[in-house]
């Protein structure tokens, strides 16, 4: 069976004519083979506003793990700076890089062992480009999140996704031409963070909203008196306050670091939120701080003959949302310290307010037994 002699360049997405059957001859033929045109490259169509609208950030400072489990360095090869899937060290300088949000659902990526910008070339992808604007759309990405930390970038050159390839003698190296998200183009990415504390938050109390009202009775009991006199008895009400507390931000992404906190502790109170006269404690980023407060009161009440007292503890429990800003200090693996200020914090708390004691008196003959 005759073959064709023609390859397919995985790298221009361009497969071969199959206008001709390759397994039947007439007679000598003479094909005359013709390089086609190159085609112009067409920007692609404007992504409708809901594509567009990014609700994250990615972090600055990141790398890729591929499906390989190996981290996305850059390589030279072949003479040029491909990025490819080849190193198992976090602390690797060449599998660091450098993200820039566009505010429009695209980013930019810097490879930060040669300071140049993510390319497609032409259809590989190239750490080498030095233009610093967002004209050029092989080197804009579109990020995808898909679960936790794992995510698919699609360029915006083609409009094809971005996975792991093997292929023209490159072994592992990231290639935009596949139109859905398949295994090899999901990505996992990571900050490039040892350490990182947040810190000098400040809360916008005037933004606050409070939600999710509802009264509870916290606890209840009674004394009952048989008798034909007054009698006094001591109720021991005990009963336990529930508090939830969570720190997080509305856009920007923290990427399996743990950062710890020192904060106030807003809370609702009446109509109102205000700062808690708690003392400020260490806190885990993103993570929800639970804690049960147990309380006893002792009321005495005097009640009357052949009557039954019920003493109720009541209070009302909301869920309050405080945007604030905040700085964050992140140590890089690298050793260098970089310090941000941040204004997408939103605080989410959970607590209960206005206790109050409720006395109801009833008469025997009106209780059931």
């Amino acid at each position: 069976m005759m073959r064709p002699h023609g390859k397919i360049n995985v790298g221009q997405g361009t497969a071969p004519s199959r206008s001709q059957p390759d397994d039947v001859v007439f007679g000598p033929v003479t094909i005359e083979k013709q390089r086609p045109a190159k085609p112009a490259k067409i920007p692609p169509p404007e992504r409708p506003k809901t594509q567009m609208a990014q609700k994250f950030e990615l972090p600055k400072y990141v790398c890729f793990k591929g499906d390989n489990d190996k981290y996305l360095s850059v390589q030279s090869i072949e003479g040029h700076p491909y990025l490819q899937f080849s190193s198992d060290d976090i602390g690797d300088p060449s599998v660091k890089h450098t993200i820039y949000n566009n505010g429009d659902g695209y980013i930019r990526i810097r490879a930060n062992k040669n300071n140049k910008f993510w390319r497609r070339s032409p259809n590989w992808i190239w750490a080498d480009s030095d233009d610093t604007t967002s004209n050029d759309p092989d080197t804009l990405f579109r990020v995808v999140k898909l679960e936790g930390n794992i995510f698919a970038l699609e360029n915006h050159g083609n409009d094809h996704f971005c996975h792991r390839l093997t292929y023209e003698g490159k072994e592992s190296c990231l290639n935009a031409t596949i139109p859905s998200i398949r295994n090899e183009a999901r990505l996992h990415i990571e900050e490039v963070v040892l350490s990182r504390r947040i810190y000098n938050i400040e809360y916008d109390l005037e933004k606050a909203k409070i939600y999710d009202s509802k009264a509870l009775t916290m606890v209840k009991e009674e004394a009952i008196n048989h008798g034909s006199k007054d009698t006094t008895a001591t109720l021991n009400l005990k009963y336990e306050i529930k508090k939830e507390k969570k720190w997080n931000s509305s856009s920007s992404l923290k990427l399996g670091v743990t950062a710890k906190i020192e904060a106030a502790v807003p809370q609702v109170a009446d109509l109102s939120v205000e700062l808690s006269t708690e003392s400020t404690k260490s806190y885990t980023w993103a993570e929800s701080n639970s804690n049960t407060e147990e309380r006893l009161s002792n009321t005495v009440v005097t009640v009357p003959p052949q009557s039954k007292v019920i003493v109720s503890v009541l209070a009302t429990e909301a869920t309050c949302d405080v945007p604030f800003s905040y700085y964050q200090e992140d140590i890089l693996t690298d050793g260098q310290t970089v310090v941000r200020k941040f204004d997408d914090g939103i605080y989410r708390g959970v607590n209960s307010y206005g206790f109050k004691h409720d006395i109801s008196e009833e008469k025997l003959e009106n209780v059931s037994a």
